[in-house]
């Protein structure tokens, strides 16, 4: 009903309610309830009685079965509310002995000895709190840690006013359709006393969080303290300067793709580099496409109350808006234009080798993405090759929906990969050799391979998927056999060309997922399809 025990269970509060209205929440057993005062009112026109008594019982009965039923969502509300609070407490007294410890204020010193046995009384470990973070914590680490923690606050007062809404809603609801008043009036009886209800615990918690913050680890600047502390709206308006700064990239991108489509119109590479020109452009093209689309996907999700930001389990401080992600696709398209005006005008830049150019892109499009810098969006960066590294080790760890949706990318964009294994060959094995280009480049034993790899990890996570589960689901087992199918596929496919003798070219004769540009296809609104 409008508790959230159902939809959302203890450690996915951190990510769940965040930037979320009630009106954008769904919460199971709330549709429930009203299905239950729907079949109550339907029953009652369905009888066949017409005394006056029979009908007062029924309505009796039906009220005591829907209040029981309330009843037992407010306890599960509270027994919930309750033990985050209590983590919430212990997780605070620690991080407060630590800043104090840290600042050296007098009569705070914690010792090691001390901090290890408040550890001893926690009933369950924090992630601050383990046996391998026996060391004090720096200031990076307490602003970091202080940060996650007021976000847990603000989650669990949202949890608070989301599920106070859900009763009342459903007391009202009750009322207008059984023409009582018997809704409002338990409404008044246990919402208001309740232990969720009750806010004062968790403002003053959040008022000290504040101030400690501000005084220990913003030197007393209030306004740096919120900026860092505060989580905004997820439906806010994207900045003016980030809509400018994509609109300015965009027009950029248009012009040189234009005249990128006229010069190779009116100076075409040599015939002998054609091939060699298609190969090594097409795949750096689909780090273009994939932010074009990825662009689009959000402006939909954030356009129909897709939280987007609880599905992926993103940070709500620094996840990327439509804008951001229309510049960054505006600014590698900008980038492989370039690249591309280079090769066909080597000879006026005096350049006699114009395979430069696209190494020269490749080269900046990684650094662009692996620099550990606080620039473009460094902590978009990080999580995207947490996540592919996530998904390359798919096994070895719990996966979540993010590692499933990259999966399905991958595999999608799988042509694409073999494009980027296909260039690293060309520059390994001929370009820094000296040799002539060739007008293809033959197969060897780790393009079935590299074709194999996203089929193995979407099928290593569909296994984990099914030994992590508590129901063990076949609907695991038989979506790992749909992946395991391309293995076979890759398999016979090989050999026909070696047999066949046709071992200079099997990439259009391996199509196991999709075309080459496919948009990311996997909304988040979905369900794990059977995953």
């Amino acid at each position: 009903m409008a508790t959230a025990v159902h939809a959302i269970h203890g450690e996915q509060l951190q990510s769940s309610l965040a930037g979320q209205s009630p009106s954008e929440t769904r919460i199971s057993n709330l549709q429930d309830l009203k299905t239950m005062i729907k079949q109550g009112v339907d029953g009652a026109r369905d009888s066949d009685t017409s005394l006056e008594y029979a009908t007062a019982a029924y309505y009796q009965a039906f009220e005591e079965a829907f209040f029981s039923e309330c009843q037992n969502e407010l306890e599960r509300v509270n027994n919930f509310f309750m033990e985050k609070l209590a983590e919430a407490r212990r997780k605070h007294a620690t991080l407060k002995l630590q800043l104090l410890a840290t600042a050296r204020v007098p009569g705070h010193t914690a010792s090691l000895t001390s901090l290890g046995s408040q550890r001893t009384e926690q009933v369950r470990p924090d992630p601050v709190n383990t046996s391998g973070s026996r060391k004090m914590m720096t200031q990076r680490q307490l602003r970091n840690a202080y940060s996650e923690f007021y976000l847990s606050l603000v989650l669990l007062q949202n949890f608070q006013s989301l599920n106070e809404t859900g009763f009342r809603k459903i007391c009202k609801k009750y009322d207008k359709y059984l023409r009582s008043s018997a809704g409002a009036d338990w409404f008044q009886r246990h919402i208001p006393q309740a232990a969720f209800a009750d806010q004062r615990t968790l403002q003053r918690m959040v008022i000290e969080v504040e101030d400690l913050y501000t005084f220990y680890l913003a030197a007393g600047d209030r306004s740096q303290a919120m900026n860092k502390l505060r989580v905004p709206p997820l439906g806010q308006p994207t900045p003016a300067q980030m809509v400018f700064r994509a609109g300015v990239a965009l027009g950029m991108f248009v012009m040189l793709f234009v005249l990128t489509l006229i010069s190779y119109w009116r100076r075409p590479p040599l015939q002998s580099n054609i091939l060699a020109f298609m190969s090594l452009y097409r795949g750096p093209f689909t780090w273009v496409i994939f932010n074009f689309f990825m662009a689009a996907n959000v402006t939909g999700w954030q356009r129909f109350g897709v939280n987007h930001v609880l599905i992926f389990e993103i940070d709500p401080r620094s996840h990327l808006q439509p804008a951001t992600f229309l510049e960054i696709a505006c600014t590698f398209g900008i980038l492989w234009t370039l690249s591309m005006l280079g090769f066909l005008y080597h000879g006026q830049f005096h350049v006699t080798d114009p395979f430069i150019f696209p190494l020269a892109l490749i080269l900046i499009m990684l650094l662009l993405l692996v620099v550990p810098l606080p620039i473009m969006n460094w902590p978009a960066r990080w999580w995207t090759m947490k996540l592919l590294g996530r998904v390359m080790s798919a096994p070895l760890h719990y996966v979540g929906f993010a590692d499933f949706w990259m999966g399905d990318q991958l595999n999608s964009l799988l042509t694409c990969i073999v494009d980027h294994y296909y260039i690293v060959r060309f520059y390994a094995s001929s370009w820094l050799r000296g040799q002539p280009v060739p007008p293809y480049l033959s197969t060897d034993v780790l393009v079935p391979v590299i074709y194999c790899l996203p089929a193995w990890f979407r099928f290593a996570q569909c296994l984990r998927r099914f030994r992590d589960s508590g129901s063990k689901s076949i609907s695991y087992l038989l979506n790992s056999g749909k992946y395991s199918t391309t293995f076979f596929v890759v398999l016979f496919s090989t050999l026909r060309s070696r047999t066949d003798g046709i071992g200079t070219r099997t990439r259009s004769s391996i199509r196991t997922r999709g075309s080459c540009w496919p948009p990311p296809s996997c909304p988040p609104c979905t369900a794990f399809c059977g995953t």
